[in-house]
């Protein structure tokens, strides 16, 4: 339990960190980190897509505390016909769907090439000859 709650920290914090400092294309970046660090019988996308969503609201918290978030909310919702509400709704999932996005495609490139080692790691028999091939008899000198 401690170990999954250190992970949300952590994943929160990165989150957040990208995107304050380089905007939203960092969620996608870290999620396919994420994703692909991971291990096989974790869930990289339930975890990111939450933490992506956590880190996003904290953001908007922090805007909220510095200055007029409402307002500018109110003025953007009537723009686009809709309420503030369903604006920061909106904000929330564009995180979620981005992370999950990008952390699907992390576990499953992380997937296909563990695949692809067990496979090359299995013994490889030797190639059956061609059906008209004629046989060669090698004999030791």
């Amino acid at each position: 339990m401690l170990k999954t709650v250190v992970k949300f920290l952590i994943l929160t914090e990165a989150f957040t960190v990208v995107t304050f400092a380089g905007g939203w294309w960092g969620v996608p970046m870290v999620a396919l980190i994420w994703g692909l660090s991971e291990g096989p019988r974790a869930r990289p996308v339930l975890l990111a897509s939450i933490c992506a969503a956590a880190a996003w609201g904290s953001l908007l918290l922090l805007d909220a505390a510095r200055g007029p978030l409402g307002e500018v909310a109110a003025r953007f919702g009537g723009v686009m016909g809709m309420s503030p509400l369903a604006l920061y709704a909106i904000t929330l999932l564009l995180a979620t769907l981005l992370s999950w996005s990008a952390s699907v495609v992390g576990a499953e490139i992380r997937r296909a090439v563990l695949a692809l080692r067990a496979r090359s790691k299995s013994p490889v028999s030797e190639p059956a000859p061609a059906p008209n091939a004629p046989e060669v008899a090698v004999m030791d000198a």
